[in-house]
């Protein structure tokens, strides 16, 4: 499964403006914040000296909304192209292999210095739900704010057993223009839909079964689309039912084909162009789930109230001289949301 080609949005509506959420407190707002992956740290057993790993070559982000969500996307620098448009088995299992995409909320206990994920969708459809961090934050020479996550040691264990972690960099708030600014947050997919129009007319438009009272839930509630006060975005889109949970540690081929075609996401930086018509966002692709396949993803945008529909072009069916193409609706998360 890819990310879904949502297509042209048909009418401007007006932005209402949404309440403000409830802020984190205590030390959870220091968490707050868009981080860029900078190294990853392996101990070494018989010093305890922590260094970077000699293998280390991927980029990413976490994200962390100071209304308790938060979403994380890091991948290889050099992943292989898939030979033809979708994967097969083999090149499934290697796409995964260094890859770790998910979603959902975030608590911090600050005195025991600890900060537990709590996922809601995850490439690894058999994964543990919370996953247990120690977290550390520290200021580097040059001034910059780092964040260090270290993974709990089979999820409970002590920090000084732990033997591997992760460093962060916080990125700095971007001069986004007021339209930017409308789409800072973290939002959950509602549903999509589909339509054909012919001769400026609409053809259909709904569910193309006919069934959900024309709308697609296949994703409802398990997908997410973050842009950030850094100028930063993110995407994860899952399935949320026939998810299998792997037989062993590591997937099969197979089951690692079945987990790629019910996920997909990425990453990148976002602007609009709020004086075209429609107006439209740019989704500018730094990291994605398909390898070697980054691209600026245009979507045109339509906010009502705390529902932002998504929609990219729509393709030309010359057999039928039909436009066809759908919409995501996305509503803005509250606080405590996940």
């Amino acid at each position: 499964m890819r990310i879904l080609t949502a297509v042209l949005v048909l009418a401007a509506a007006p932005f209402t403006t949404a309440a403000p959420a409830a802020a984190q407190t205590g030390a959870a707002a220091q968490f707050a914040g868009t981080y860029s992956l900078v190294t990853i740290e392996a101990k070494d057993p018989a010093t305890g000296r922590w260094s970077a790993r000699p293998d280390f070559n991927s980029n990413g982000y976490i994200i962390y909304a100071p209304t308790g969500q938060m979403a994380v996307h890091i991948q290889p620098k050099v992943r292989s192209k898939y030979a033809g448009a979708t994967p097969t088995a083999e090149e499934a299992a290697a796409a995964m292999r260094g890859y770790t995409m998910y979603f959902g909320g975030y608590t911090v206990n600050g005195n025991e210095q600890f900060v537990v994920h709590h996922r809601v969708g995850n490439v690894n459809p058999g994964a543990v739900v919370d996953a247990k961090r120690y977290f550390e934050f520290v200021t580097t020479p040059q001034g910059r704010e780092r964040l260090i996550l270290t993974p709990a040691p089979g999820n409970t264990g002590p920090k000084a057993q732990a033997t591997t972690r992760l460093i962060w960099e916080r990125q700095d708030a971007a001069p986004l223009s007021a339209e930017q600014e409308k789409f800072v947050g973290f939002y959950k997919l509602l549903y999509t839909d589909r339509y054909r129009t012919k001769d400026g007319r609409m053809v259909f438009h709904g569910d193309p079964s006919g069934k959900a009272g024309g709308r697609v839930t296949t994703q409802a509630g398990t997908s997410y689309i973050i842009y950030t006060d850094t100028g930063h975005m993110m995407v994860i889109q899952m399935n949320n039912s026939g998810r299998v949970k792997y037989a062993a540690a590591q997937p099969t081929p197979a089951e690692a084909l079945a987990a790629w075609r019910s996920i997909g996401g990425y990453f990148g930086r976002f602007v609009t162009f709020e004086n075209q018509n429609p107006p439209y966002v740019i989704h500018s692709q730094q990291g994605t789930s398909t390898p070697g396949a980054y691209s600026d993803q245009q979507r045109f945008y339509q906010f009502t109230g705390d529902v932002l529909r998504l929609g990219g072009p729509p393709r030309y069916d010359a057999e039928t001289g039909e436009l066809e193409g759908g919409h995501l609706y996305w509503q803005r998360m509250k606080a405590g949301e996940k």
